[in-house]
């Protein structure tokens, strides 16, 4: 930012990184769209019989483009009533769109529209269906041949096959601008951007050419856009296109506001003694590390995946992309030589030729894509994990290896073979003994061990920024069915735990920068995520991630802060102040951003599961700011209130529509999915229904009855009503459950030598090590999180992390 630049070479930067983005929005985001109309003109003026609640009109249609935007229905002049249904059924019958569409009696006769907003697959069949709304409707219809619309099929009239004829009607497809018009565009920015530096060469031809700073560059462009994007959205607030209510209209406001004050003071604060973030030389000193980063945040990503999966084979895909991934974190510790050279071009040249065989012999016709990626993944995990075989062989013999920690390494060896004994026909133990021993034992012959718990960190920020900029694009905040916000995954569970391990790594993070510097201008980055990251947990509403991560975070402010006595205690207490204010400020701005941001892009992702739950299909198409059924604060408040604080649902009735919620949605007006309700089930465990532990206790009592010295191939027990158990909702019963007692006893003494070691190790190195708390802080949490919640296995985010967190534990050096 300091850098110093002549003026024309800044105006020219500006100049041509507006015409890349442009260039960019045309292809490849193609952001810029066009509407195509397929349409059914009213030629002669003839109409079908009357369209009511029993008899219905269906039109068969072929999608001609991916993305149907809205479809006008040309009706007579004598439909009376006040609505009718625009449904659209997809070719197995399944309904994908539903549209009450209120007619509008001053456009009789003429073109009703209604809203679609749908994605289409394009040559597969459709059915339009047209059906009254106590109401009694008369459409246009002509008479058309195939050759005239061959994207229509055969029209019905209350069942009857209406041949030759079809509905008069528009239909109005979006789709990103085509070929022409982007080459056409394209070489008009290209023009336009040639002519301007032209322009501005010539002018600095007689003009005198001053220095700047990169800084002041940036600042001259980057307030602008800031000052017109607040006006814009406090405007559009006040005219009300956000919503019909003062509360949530009030905190939407403010939340723009301090938005808005983020960026200006990170525009425009003190920058001087700061460095770049991510310089040239930087990248070029570190890329290994960056690559690693990166790959930890892909191994995280597909254990959440993972954890979102419905069947076995999401499952299978999943836990090879998160191998994938964790191969390319251990191969990003060899040196360059040890990647590039001829034995490994020889290995392979012959593994490539072996995978390809493997593959080709194990396709079969049958398969799905999802088998076929299972297939292909394996081989390239198989030709990646002899790739690293190589070098860790090849690096033991050379005396590579550092000292071990002997007596903790010695219990970690001793934990993993006992994983192995008593697996019980689970071979995702296997594989994560074998995954990480070869990631310890690489970490022991790597020159760059100190930069390790940055890169995990790190990639834990990238996949949680990736994972928020897709719950902002297609996770959309409800007021019913996701009142409990589950961010990228469909349970709440699984978003606290997820949540839990991501705060950590957040309050580790500023509470290294706070070591140094408690000034805003040093720490105010740091203090937005950490505000962020416990806005999305505070969404979740769970008593789990709220319990793990006060205790993880009050353990981390002890740990972290400077000084002794009355000084420690005031860095303590400054600390927590500064996460509070933190928290207080980015909530309502979190809020607000996921609440609508969702909206505007209108390209909603829901899970499978999800279709069953209260959901409001009409109202995710169309960018329906004002409808309550997404969130909106009263709602937040009172769900919040209920589950964390026991007051009772609707005990304020914030927007005075209490009486009519009742009527429409009755008592279940929103799903119970605190942690365990959804998956076990309070009935199944014979608890109390105003039991504060969702059923635990039972479920814990069943399987403390049930251990045995062994352990067991299921690992659901047995409830007192005889059903069968999820899982225990507790790592160190479903350890011992598993795997016997013997592995539980050692499953908690490893924990207890993983929380000492980690202490220890943060005393000696935490002036020498960047984020050395992060062992020690991720420990507690998932020890914590671990007491009402089943978070350890291969592909749980909790545990990956916690793995790799405790890799330098392992040596004596660290």
């Amino acid at each position: 930012m300091k850098k110093i630049v002549y003026k024309s070479q800044a105006i020219q930067s500006v100049i041509l990184i507006i015409g890349v983005c442009l260039l960019a929005s045309l292809w490849p985001f193609r952001i810029w769209q066009e509407t195509v109309t397929s349409s059914v003109a009213p030629a002669t003026g003839t109409v079908t019989g009357a369209i009511d609640n029993e008899k219905t009109l269906l039109q068969e249609m072929v999608a001609q483009y991916d993305h149907m935007d809205t479809i006008e229905v040309y009706l007579d002049e004598n439909s009376v009533g006040e609505s009718f249904y625009l449904r659209i059924l997809d070719e197995a019958w399944q309904m994908v769109c539903e549209e009450r569409v209120e007619i509008d009696r001053e456009k009789l006769p003429g073109f009703q529209s209604a809203t679609i907003d749908i994605d289409m697959e394009v040559g597969k069949m459709y059915y339009v269906i047209l059906q009254g709304d106590e109401s009694e409707i008369f459409a246009g219809c002509e008479a058309v041949s195939p050759g005239e619309q061959p994207y229509l099929g055969t029209m019905y009239y209350a069942d009857d096959q209406q041949d030759g004829a079809a509905l008069v009607a528009n239909y109005h497809y979006s789709m990103p601008l085509r070929k022409t018009r982007v080459l056409a565009l394209g070489g008009l920015i290209l023009a336009v951007t040639a002519l301007l530096l032209f322009a501005l060469r010539l002018w600095y031809r007689k003009k005198e050419d001053r220095l700047i700073t990169v800084e002041r560059v940036f600042r001259f462009v980057m307030n602008p856009v800031v000052a017109a994007g607040t006006v814009f959205c406090l405007v559009t607030i006040l005219m009300g296109a956000w919503g019909r209510y003062t509360l949530d209209n009030t905190v939407y406001f403010i939340s723009v506001v301090l938005l808005a004050a983020i960026l200006f003071y990170g525009i425009n604060h003190n920058r001087d003694g700061q460095e770049g973030i991510l310089t040239f030389d930087y990248i070029k000193e570190h890329i290994g590390d960056l690559v690693q980063s990166l790959a930890v945040a892909g191994a995280i990503g597909a254990c959440c995946e993972y954890m979102s999966g419905l069947y076995d084979i999401h499952h299978a895909v999943a836990e090879r992309k998160e191998m994938l991934w964790f191969s390319l974190a251990v191969i990003a510790m060899f040196k360059w030589r040890e990647i590039v050279n001829l034995y490994n071009v020889l290995y392979l040249i012959g593994a490539g030729v072996f995978g390809a065989y493997y593959f080709k012999t194990h396709l079969t016709v049958e398969m799905d894509e999802a088998n076929v990626q299972v297939l292909k993944y394996t081989v390239w995990i198989g030709i990646l994990l002899g790739l690293i075989l190589i070098r860790t062989l090849a690096g033991l013999f050379q005396k590579k290896l550092v000292r071990p920690a002997y007596l903790f390494g010695g219990m970690v060896g001793v934990f993993f073979a006992a994983l192995i004994i008593f697996r019980n026909g689970r071979w995702w133990g296997v594989a994560m003994v074998v995954a990480f021993t070869l990631f310890y034992l690489n970490y022991g012959m790597w020159e760059h061990r100190s930069r390790l718990l940055i890169n995990v960190a790190r990639g834990i920020i990238f996949q949680f920024l990736y994972a928020t900029g897709y719950a902002l694009m297609h996770r959309y905040y409800t007021s019913y069915g996701n009142v409990r916000y589950t961010h990228i995954f469909h349970t709440v569970t699984i978003t606290a735990t997820y949540l839990t391990m991501v705060a950590c790594a957040a309050a580790v993070i500023l509470f290294e920068k706070l070591k140094k510097s408690h000034k805003l201008k040093d720490c105010w980055k740091e203090l937005t995520l950490m505000g962020v990251v416990c806005s999305y947990l505070l969404f979740t509403m769970s008593r789990t991630a709220f319990f793990a991560v006060g205790v993880a975070l009050l353990f981390a402010l002890v740990l972290t802060a400077g000084g002794k006595g009355k000084e420690k205690l005031g860095c303590f207490g400054k600390n927590l102040g500064m996460v509070l204010a933190a928290v207080l400020v980015c909530l309502p701005v979190t809020f607000t951003a996921q609440r609508n941001i969702p909206i505007l892009v209108s390209d909603p992702v829901l899970y499978e599961i999800e279709h069953s739950m209260n959901f409001f299909e009409q109202d995710m198409r169309g960018r329906n700011f004002t409808t309550p059924n997404f969130i909106r604060v009263g709602r937040f408040m009172d769900v919040f209130a209920d589950k964390i604080f026991g007051i009772p649902d609707h005990t304020v009735d914030w927007y005075g529509e209490m009486a009519e919620y009742e009527r429409l949605h009755g008592d279940d007006v929103y799903p119970e999915e605190e942690s365990g309700a959804v998956e076990t089930g309070e009935e199944a465990a014979g608890e109390e229904e105003n039991d504060y532990t969702n059923g635990r206790l039972d479920i814990f009592k069943s399987y403390l009855q049930q251990l045995n010295l062994t352990g067991h191939e299921e690992m659901g027990a047995v409830l007192q009503n005889g059903e069968i158990a999820t899982h225990a909702h507790n790592i160190y019963l479903q350890v011992a459950y598993d795997h016997g007692i013997f592995v539980g006893i050692l499953f908690i003494l490893v924990g207890a030598g993983i929380l000492i070691r980690s202490c220890l190790y943060y005393r000696r190195k935490k002036d020498k090590i960047k984020y050395a708390a992060l062992p020690a802080v991720m420990v507690v949490a998932v020890a914590v999180a671990g007491m009402v919640e089943w978070i350890f296995s291969l592909s749980n985010p909790c545990t990956l992390v916690l793995m790799l967190t405790i890799t330098p534990l392992v040596f004596h050096e660290g």
